[in-house]
């Protein structure tokens, strides 16, 4: 335990110092040092958490998992019954959820399971209010919608903030960087004709992580947060969606202002709705279900007709072979091509090999060897 706060203490002077610290052109490698000293430690920190083994325990099932992420009192427990009629309890004081409480949401043929989480708060980097326990849940889900008072745009900000410190990165792609540790040879840089670090900064930051040789290598335009994510190679990258609740007690001028800058800081979708009033529940649905990437595929026997009423779901990047997997996986090693009419075809019943990737409403034909 005195580890564990002693390491907090250290987190807390590290963060302290950095938010001090003006931002110039002087000061910019001492940052870059301060980040990496600070992700270090969350690093060190997260290990000793981990090995703790604290998570709420949660089967996944469905076709795809959201996790419902919010505040205390954003009204999660109102908006998980409107998405899946399930009963959870709902009171109008903070901290009703106090476990996690799955639904399934029905949409357009797929099944997909909410998690209503216990509501963050800040501070739940260290683990404040169940927080370690609640960004177990997090990660393992596909998606996080996040709930949050129109009264309090602010704290869709704060819930990043959180994520950002527990090394979940929303609505962003993981840098495309190599990062190899060597036991020889020094430092092998390379970045082409991309903006990256000067030389001595990405040195000076390996250092601070223990490592005198290794070999990167820069693909893309890259700052010393990217740096940092690869070297520390614990960043979980999820999309993410905004359900601003509570409009009907917001003037339309602040909504359309609120809706606007959530949408252009964070990048990602905002849809305003009203759980109480039912307003734009299922364009929320319709969101959740398009973000998901999921591919509607609809199976037809070899002499018969397509079942149109239940279709198969799959990610979206899905081949033949995960169809025929997910049908069978004792017979899916006999899968010796399909015949499919869709957009993925590029003609009516187009004979195609088990590595072809199938596409939202293709009709497919799964053809196996007798054997």
């Amino acid at each position: 335990m005195a580890g564990n706060e002693h390491l907090s203490k250290k987190l807390e002077e590290l963060q302290e110092e950095y938010s001090k610290t003006k931002y110039n052109k002087a000061t910019n490698k001492h940052l870059g040092l301060l980040r990496a000293k600070i992700a270090n430690i969350r690093k060190e920190m997260e290990q000793k958490h981990g090995r703790k083994g604290t998570g709420f325990s949660v089967k996944k099932t469905g076709d795809a998992t959201v996790a419902l992420v919010g505040f205390p009192n954003a009204g999660k427990s109102s908006l998980l019954k409107k998405l899946t009629d399930v009963e959870s309890k709902v009171a109008d004081y903070a901290f009703t959820t106090i476990d996690v409480i799955p639904g399934m949401m029905g949409y357009s043929g797929a099944n997909i399971q909410v998690l209503d989480l216990p509501g963050l708060i800040v501070g739940a980097r260290i683990g404040k209010g169940e927080g370690r326990k609640i960004i177990s849940v997090v990660r393992v889900s596909d998606m996080i919608l996040f709930l949050i008072d129109a009264k309090e745009p602010s704290h869709i900000y704060s819930l990043i903030d959180e994520l950002e410190a527990l090394n979940i990165r929303v609505n962003k792609k993981a840098p495309s960087i190599k990062f190899e540790r060597k036991d020889t040879l020094g430092m092998k840089i390379e970045s082409g004709k991309f903006k990256v670090p000067d030389r001595k900064t990405i040195i000076d930051i390996l250092k601070e992580f223990g490592i005198f040789n290794a070999e990167i290598i820069f693909w893309q335009d890259s700052s010393v947060d990217d740096l940092l994510d690869v070297i520390a190679g614990n960043c979980t990258y999820m999309k993410g969606i905004v359900a601003l609740n509570k409009i009907d007690v917001v003037d339309g001028a602040s909504l359309t202002k609120y809706i606007n800058e959530i949408r252009s800081r964070t990048g990602m979708a905002v849809i305003p709705i009203s759980v109480t009033k039912s307003i734009n529940i299922e364009q929320l649905k319709a969101e959740v279900f398009s973000r998901l990437d999921l591919v509607r595929l609809y199976l037809k026997p070899r002499d018969g007709k397509p079942d149109f009423e239940k279709p198969m779901i799959m990610k979206k990047g899905a081949t033949v072979m995960d169809v025929a997997k997910k049908l069978n996986s004792k017979t899916a090693k006999n899968a010796k091509f399909a015949n499919i009419t869709g957009s993925s075809a590029k003609f009516v019943n187009q004979k195609v090999g088990t590595e072809h990737e199938v596409a939202d409403g293709d009709v497919i034909t799964m053809i196996y060897d007798k054997a």
